[in-house]
């Protein structure tokens, strides 16, 4: 009766193992897939705000050669229909 026993409880005991085992291997690879996903959302980030940036530096560039190599009368147009918008 104890050799059935134990036979019973060791085959629990090595099932519970490999169960747990398995949802250790489990946790541990959504943990790596969640902290690569937040990783490569941070560099996605990075280079959306580098880019949004260059693309404000060239329109600001724009903007002021524009303004420098305008005319005063245009300027004045300019400065009034803005002023009416």
């Amino acid at each position: 009766m104890i050799g059935i026993a134990r036979a019973l409880l060791t085959g629990l005991g090595r099932q519970a193992v490999l169960y747990g085992a398995l949802a250790l291997a489990h946790l541990a690879a959504l943990w790596i897939a969640v902290r690569q996903g937040r990783q490569a959302a941070a560099a996605n980030f990075a280079i959306r705000r580098a880019d949004a940036r260059v693309r404000s530096m060239q329109t600001s560039k724009d903007i002021r050669h524009d303004v420098q190599n305008a005319d005063r009368a245009d300027l004045e147009r300019r400065a009034d229909r803005w002023m009416r918008d």
